[in-house]
């Protein structure tokens, strides 16, 4: 069975941690040996003799509770069961190490205590997850604060200095890959879909996520825009969505890739009025809209730009209908924006989507059989143009991906019209091909 890549990070990780936590225990166990320590546990103990306990007790307790509160959080179970590993290991080592008496009241009040200070009794409104990042940060500064501690007094004994360069590794190596691990984001790359007015952008955008709603049970957030468009898509009377007019309309979804290390990432496209493609290269160099002396126009223009300089993957959307005469389809400025990405040293992931391309099924009757084939045709088709060539240049390693919602003529419509079910749903082709590749491919 081939391992997929989150599994080998997964198990890179749980072998540092194993491997890191044994010698930590090393550590803790030699600091708690020197003399310095015995006169800390003596302050502490005729306070209270059962002090030490008390506190690997309470300690323990905390990182229990903040495990538990990974757990819940879906992105951070993976950071749970590490956790627990690292956990069961210094529970074992304190155990035959240390004459500790664990107290299962104390534990309880550390169980709280983690619970508390990871948020997990704060109540919020509209949550649509459980996040609780707050506890995987605690864990991570107790841990690097207790082990940082014990070395220090370790070597402020001085009565062992032959491990120092040893120790010092371990420590930075612990602290680093354990930071790493709890603060694992969930946030994945930002994909954002360009193209010039009438090009169906808005239109393949709605398409992506009815297919999405169809494979996951996980909220998908879609943007209010996106909401009203796709009940104006299902509305008695209305076959097709009405031109944006006079207002920019933001729309976006979401979308999690990854079983083990689980991320969102984001599908994104601006609907504009008037002429817009071809002020996004002009702006691209703007770095603040905020504080700035353009004009409202130009404010626009520039915020555009800025989600295309941000972006991880550039969708740049060809109506099929305009072929074989793309002078005004804007491909000239997506090659624009494609330079100026590379000469600010950002190596996007480019994608072309072909709307329309129903208009060409005829010339490839296998179209439904042999989407591949036909992605191939398409390519094949539309490349002979000298602009698309050029833009097949500079988007290195582009692939084509046609797309069209299926579609009949009516007598007293001036285009046609798309099919629906009886519930007034579409019928769309390729989107599935689409969403698919990028969600195994991320």
């Amino acid at each position: 069975m081939k391992l997929h890549k989150d599994h080998i990070k997964f198990l890179v990780f749980l072998g540092i941690v194993i491997v890191l936590t044994s010698f930590l225990m090393d550590i803790i166990t030699r600091s708690w040996n020197t003399s310095l320590m015995k006169d800390i546990s003596g302050v502490i103990r005729s306070i209270d003799p059962a002090g030490i306990s008390v506190f690997m007790s309470i300690t323990i307790g905390f990182y229990v509770g903040s495990t538990l509160l990974l757990i819940i959080d879906r992105y951070k179970r993976i950071q749970a069961i590490i956790l627990s590993v690292g956990i069961f290991i210094v529970m074992s080592q304190m155990s035959d190490t240390f004459n500790v008496d664990w107290n299962i009241i104390y534990i309880g009040l550390g169980v709280i205590i983690g619970i508390f200070l990871g948020g997990g009794f704060e109540f919020k409104k509209n949550k649509q997850r459980n996040d609780f990042k707050k506890a995987a940060k605690n864990v991570s500064y107790a841990s690097v604060i207790y082990i940082i501690m014990s070395f220090l007094i370790l070597y402020m004994s001085q009565e062992d200095s032959s491990n120092f360069i040893k120790d010092s590794i371990v420590i930075m190596a612990f602290s680093y890959f354990f930071g790493e691990i709890m603060s694992i984001t969930v946030k994945g790359p930002k994909i954002f879909i360009l193209g010039p007015g009438k090009s169906g952008k808005t239109l393949f955008l709605a398409g992506c996520y009815m297919r999405v709603l169809n494979i996951t049970e996980i909220p998908v957030k879609p943007s209010e825009y996106l909401v009203d468009l796709i009940a104006e898509m299902h509305q008695e009377g209305i076959e097709w969505p009405g031109q944006t007019l006079g207002t920019i309309k933001e729309y976006q979804f979401t979308y999690e890739t990854g079983k083990i290390f689980p991320k969102e990432t984001t599908l994104r496209t601006i609907d504009y009025p008037g002429p817009f493609i071809e002020k996004i290269a002009e702006y691209m160099d703007i770095k603040s809209v905020k504080g700035s002396t353009l004009s409202e126009d130009e404010k626009k223009y520039a915020t555009v730009a800025q989600e295309v300089s941000k972006a991880d993957k550039l969708i740049f959307v060809i109506d099929g209908g305009r072929y074989p005469n793309f002078g005004d389809m804007g491909l000239l400025h997506y090659i624009k924006i494609i330079t100026k990405l590379h000469d600010k040293g950002r190596d996007i992931e480019p994608y072309i989507v072909v709307t329309k391309s129903d208009l060409f099924i005829s010339q490839y009757p296998n179209y439904e059989a042999d989407y591949k084939g036909f992605k191939q045709f398409i390519e094949d088709k539309f490349s002979q143009n000298i602009n698309l060539k050029m833009l097949l240049n500079e988007a290195t390693n582009a692939s084509f991906y046609p797309v069209f919602y299926y579609t009949k003529n009516a007598s007293n419509a001036p285009v046609p019209i798309p099919i629906r079910d009886e519930n007034r749903n579409v019928y769309t082709f390729g989107f599935d091909k689409f969403m698919n590749h990028l969600m195994e491919t991320e």
